[in-house]
């Protein structure tokens, strides 16, 4: 009998479980069926535009919403995992101000109260896109604050929502503020001025911050108590954040020489890193391989940005010099560097990678040097006794067994020998 309440409470959690997976899998279908009827409606608009801009209306009116919602349904059907909702929910969001933003291409003459409605919760639906994006560190990776003092941060997003809420409802003027500020319409039930926006902008602006900061330092302080596995876990948050801060960082050095509508591709490109490094981690799937990735991202990155330094280099340095003493250019100096790039390529990758392995993954490079050790005597040495004593070093500096033996076939008429 004292069993029988542990077991009422795992089939309640199982219940429980089962219920959160079926309501999220109804989301995401449903924004499915809405991302994709509006990428039909509005195809052939799309492709009348240009591609830069077509391909940012195809990613935040398909892509996004339907990457979300299928990976954010994923994590709660496996796992329960509240990450998995806060993915849900940006992808609601922009479904459904994709959806009604037809409806706002002009101000109405007579609205109903439905559209008052619609408008209401237009005005403050970009903080669901927003909002869980900021809470993301706080929660990840098992869906709730490292410790319980950390909770604080959810009803100070809960508050700021509910009063953003509150005066999008009662301001004074009303239309679709993220859209089109243009027009405006009288609102029946608002009594609060556009200028009280103004006044608590900074105490707004002040929350923000300290939500962005307080969610990140609760993620810092996750990871320095972390287990191995959730410590494996972040580091998927933390490069997919990487890579999206490089791009970029990237764009702000050459933005000068880009139009603006570059900085968005870097950004489509980049913002589904997130949710697919945040679904590998929470479902471990081949969760220590990101050690690997990251090397590798680490290394190949470096190698692009000398080798392309060298290009560049050469080819200004090549083209002067030719120019001062020949008078003309010459193709052969493209040639001359591609040439030298194809040389340099083999021996730069292996350098910048022992380079990284040396600062980041000693453990790693050390055992890989035992291994070349010993690959070099085995080659040479024809000493049984000798060669023994070197494969058992080399077992234990690689492993670090607390014992290990050594087992050999037995010779013709003996016995095997061991240590």
């Amino acid at each position: 009998m004292i069993g029988m309440p542990v077991l009422h409470k795992d089939r309640h959690l199982l219940l429980t479980m089962k219920r959160s997976a079926i309501f999220a899998w109804t989301l995401c279908l449903i924004i499915v069926f809405l991302a994709t009827w509006q990428l039909l409606a509005n195809g052939r608009s799309w492709l009348d535009m240009p591609f830069i801009p077509m391909l940012a209306s195809f990613f935040w009116g398909w892509i996004f919403p339907v990457l979300f919602a299928v990976l954010g349904a994923l994590i709660v059907a496996r796992s329960g995992n509240r990450v998995g909702w806060l993915l849900i929910l940006p992808a609601l969001a922009v479904t459904f101000m994709s959806l009604v933003e037809p409806i706002f291409a002009e101000p109405p003459v007579d609205p109903p109260a439905l559209y008052w409605l619609v408008l209401w919760v237009y005005n403050w639906s970009w903080i669901a896109i927003f909002f869980p994006v900021l809470l993301l560190p706080l929660h990840f990776p098992n869906g709730r604050p490292p410790t319980p003092p950390w909770r604080w941060l959810n009803w100070l997003a809960v508050f700021m929502w509910a009063f953003f809420a509150f005066v999008a409802a009662l301001i004074g003027p009303i239309g679709p503020f993220p859209l089109d500020p243009s027009w405006r319409i009288a609102n029946p039930v608002g009594f609060f001025s556009e200028d009280f926006f103004d006044s608590v902008t900074p105490l707004w602006v002040l929350g923000l911050i300290v939500l962005a900061l307080g969610s990140v330092l609760s993620l810092i302080r996750r990871y320095r108590h972390a287990g191995i596995v959730e410590k494996e876990q972040i580091k998927w948050l933390l490069y997919a954040a990487a890579l999206f801060g490089l791009a970029y960082a990237l764009y702000s050095l050459v933005q000068s020489w880009l139009p603006g509508k570059y900085g968005d591709l870097m950004f489509m490109i980049t913002l589904p890193l997130f949710p697919i490094a945040i679904t590998a981690a929470i479902l471990r799937y081949r969760l220590f391989d990101i050690d690997i990735i990251i090397r590798k991202t680490a290394v190949y990155g470096l190698l692009t940005i000398l080798l392309a330094l060298v290009y560049f280099g050469s080819v200004i340095l090549l083209q002067t010099l030719f120019g001062e003493f020949l008078g003309e250019q010459s193709t052969i100096i493209l040639v001359v560097s591609t040439l030298l790039i194809a040389a340099l390529f083999s021996p730069v990758r292996r350098w910048l990678q022992n380079a990284i392995d040396r600062r980041f993954y000693r453990s790693k490079y050390d055992a890989q040097q035992v291994l070349a050790r010993f690959a070099q005597v085995a080659r040479s040495e024809t000493d049984l006794e000798n060669l023994s004593a070197e494969l058992l070093t080399v077992l234990t500096e690689t492993l670090q067994p607390q014992s290990v033996g050594l087992w050999t076939a037995p010779a013709a008429g003996g016995h095997p020998d061991s240590e």
